[in-house]
C-alpha cells in the first residue's frame, strides 16, 4: 500500500489550486460575493420581511451604504391592516424612505439615528372615519406629505438626547418640533429604583399653516369662525381642563400662558400665519420629577411655556451692523466674542468658522481679560482644518483656566503627534515668556501643583518638558505624590513607536540633567530641608 507521503499532498493541494482541469469563464471568489454592504442589504431584507408580517410590504429597490451607515428604500407601498379599514382600501405610497445611523466618526462622540420620508401620499381611509369624514368635507381626498424628518441624537460625554422632528403635509400646514432633555435616574420612597427625572433644555413646538385653515374652517358654523368667539371657547376649555373642571385655582403662569395662547389663535385666524410654543428655561434647564411630568397643570408650570409667532431665535438675529462696522474696526470685545459665537454655531447669522480667527485675533494678541475665551473660540474653528495652530490658541486658553479648553487640549493631541504637541508647547512656553525653573519659597508641595497644572493645562500653558522638571524636583524634595505624577508622565510617552521613543529618551535626559544641576547649583536639598 502506497503511503500518503507529505511531497504527494503538496502535489495534490496544487493541483485543486491551479485551474488546469477547470473550463470556462473566472469564477468569483468567496470575498467577491460576501460583501459589507451584501451583509447589510442582506439584514435590510429580513427586517422588511418581519415587517411584512404585520402590513403589505412592496418597493422597487433597496440601496444599503455601510460607511456612511444609511439604508434607502424606494418606490415603496404599504397597506397597513387597519380594524376600522375592513374593505382594505388603505395604500400609503412613499417616494424614497432612508435610515440613517450616523457615520462611524460621527458617531464616535454623538450616537445618530435619522429617518426622512419624501412624497408620501396616503388614502383617506388609513384614517378613522370620522376624521376621513371630516376631511373629504374640506376638500382632501388624500393626505399627501411632502417631507417627513426625525432625528435623535445620543451625546456620549453629557447623556443628552436631542430630538429634532418635522412634517410638511402639502395643502394643511407644517409641523416642527425641537427638544433636548438627560434622563436622571431617581430613588422611589423605600429607596428603590423609580421612575426617572428628565433635565429638560429645549423644548418647542411650531406650527405653519400651508392651507389648512381655509379648508378646515369651511367645517365650522360662521357664528363661531370669528376670532372673538374662538379666542373665548378655547380660553374656556384651557381653563377647565388644567383647573380639574373648577376644582384647582389656576397659577399666573397658567392664566398668562392660556390669555397668550389664545390672543395668538385669535390673530392665527385673522391672517393664518405661525404659532410657536417655547418653553422659558434657564441656560442649565430645569429637572422635571415624575409626579411633575405625569400631570399637565404641574408641567406647565414648571416649563412656562410661551406663546409666540415664531421660534425665540427668529427674533434674537444678529445685527448685521456689527459686520458692516469690522472692516472699521469700530467694534467692542463683547461683540467680537458674540459674533464668533454666532459665526461658530450659526445661530444668527450663516455658519462661518473659517472668519473667526480674524475677527477674534485683536483679542488673543491684546492679551487681556478676553484673551482666553477668544483664544478658545479660534481653538474651535481651526480644529477641523488646522489642529496644530488650534492647539497653540488653546494653551493660551487653558493657561486662563477657560472651561472647556482642557478637554480640547485632549482632543487635538489625538490628531498630532507627540513630538507636534512638544514642539508647540515649547514654542508657547518661549512666546509668553514662561517656565521658570524654580518657585519661590520652600513648600514642596507647591511644586508638585506647578508640575500637575503643567501636566493638565489647568492654570498653566501645557507643557510636558515644565511638568516633567517640576515632578523630579518635588519628588527629590521628598514629596510623596510627586512620583505617581512623575510616572504619569513618564507613561505618556510609552507604546507610542520607536521614533518617539528615541525623542522621549534624548528628552528626558536633557530634563534630568537640568533638574540635576539646578539642585546642586541652587542647594535646593537645603532650601526644602524639613530638619525636626
Amino acid at each position: 500500500m502506497r503511503r500518503f507521503t507529505p511531497a504527494i499532498a503538496a502535489v495534490f493541494c496544487l493541483g485543486l489550486a491551479t485551474p488546469g482541469g477547470a473550463e470556462g469563464d473566472p469564477k468569483p471568489s468567496l470575498l467577491d460575493l460576501v460583501t459589507v454592504d451584501g451583509i447589510a442589504e442582506s439584514l435590510a431584507s429580513i427586517a422588511i420581511s418581519a415587517l411584512r408580517t404585520q402590513m403589505e410590504v412592496e418597493y422597487e429597490h433597496l440601496q444599503t451604504d455601510i460607511l456612511r451607515g444609511t439604508v434607502a428604500l424606494t418606490g415603496v407601498t404599504l397597506r397597513p391592516q387597519l380594524p376600522h379599514d375592513r374593505a382594505r382600501q388603505c395604500e400609503i405610497t412613499v417616494q424614497r424612505v432612508s435610515v440613517d445611523l450616523g457615520q462611524p466618526a460621527a458617531a464616535f462622540g454623538v450616537a445618530t439615528i435619522s429617518s426622512t420620508m419624501v412624497g408620501a401620499n396616503a388614502a383617506i381611509a388609513c384614517v378613522p372615519r370620522d376624521v376621513g369624514l371630516g376631511l373629504r368635507s374640506a376638500g382632501y381626498n388624500a393626505i399627501e406629505v411632502d417631507r417627513l424628518t426625525y432625528e435623535a441624537e445620543y451625546v456620549h460625554s453629557t447623556g443628552e438626547i436631542r430630538v429634532n422632528g418635522s412634517a410638511a403635509v402639502n395643502d394643511l400646514a407644517i409641523l416642527d418640533l425641537e427638544a433636548a432633555g438627560a434622563v436622571l435616574p431617581r430613588l422611589d420612597q423605600f429607596g428603590l429604583p423609580g421612575d426617572p427625572a428628565i433635565r429638560v433644555r429645549r423644548a418647542v413646538v411650531g406650527l405653519q399653516d400651508q392651507g389648512g385653515w381655509d379648508r378646515l374652517s369651511s367645517l365650522i358654523p360662521e357664528n363661531l369662525r370669528q376670532p372673538e368667539v374662538i379666542q373665548g371657547l378655547g380660553t374656556e376649555e384651557l381653563t377647565n381642563m388644567l383647573s380639574n373642571n373648577g376644582t384647582r385655582a389656576l397659577t399666573a403662569t397658567e392664566r398668562r400662558f392660556i390669555d397668550d395662547l389664545m390672543e395668538h389663535v385669535a390673530g392665527f385666524v385673522r391672517e393664518p400665519g405661525e404659532i410657536t410654543i417655547e418653553a422659558q428655561l434657564p441656560e442649565g434647564g430645569i429637572v422635571l420629577e415624575p409626579e411633575i411630568y405625569e400631570r399637565p397643570e404641574e408641567l406647565l408650570q414648571a416649563l412656562a411655556p410661551d406663546a409666540r409667532i415664531a421660534p425665540l431665535a427668529q427674533s434674537e438675529l444678529l445685527d448685521a451692523g456689527i459686520l458692516a462696522r469690522l472692516d472699521s474696526g469700530d467694534v467692542s470685545a463683547t461683540e467680537r466674542l458674540t459674533l464668533a459665537r454666532a459665526l461658530l454655531n450659526g445661530s444668527g447669522v450663516p455658519r462661518a468658522e473659517a472668519l473667526v480667527p480674524d475677527i477674534l485675533s485683536p483679542l488673543v494678541e491684546g492679551g487681556g481679560a478676553e484673551a482666553a475665551e477668544a483664544a478658545l473660540l479660534t481653538a474651535q474653528a481651526q480644529a477641523g482644518t488646522d489642529p496644530a495652530t488650534a492647539y497653540r490658541n488653546t494653551l493660551i486658553a487653558s493657561a486662563g483656566r477657560q472651561p472647556g479648553a482642557i478637554a480640547m487640549l485632549d482632543r487635538l493631541e489625538e490628531r498630532l503627534t507627540t513630538l507636534q504637541v512638544i514642539a508647540a508647547q515649547d514654542a508657547h512656553l518661549q512666546a509668553q515668556g514662561a517656565g521658570a525653573d524654580l518657585l519661590p519659597g520652600d513648600d514642596i508641595r507647591a511644586v508638585r501643583a506647578r508640575a500637575l497644572a503643567y501636566f493638565t493645562g489647568l492654570g498653566a500653558p501645557r507643557s510636558y518638558r515644565q511638568a516633567y522638571y517640576f515632578a523630579l524636583i518635588a519628588e527629590a524634595a521628598g514629596d510623596i505624590g510627586a512620583r505617581p505624577l512623575r510616572e504619569d508622565i513618564e507613561n505618556r510617552f510609552e507604546n507610542r513607536g520607536a521614533e518617539l521613543r528615541a525623542a522621549w529618551a534624548d528628552l528626558r535626559s536633557e530634563i534630568q540633567t537640568r533638574a540635576l544641576a539646578n539642585w546642586i547649583e541652587r542647594d535646593l536639598a537645603d532650601r526644602y530641608s524639613k530638619a525636626d
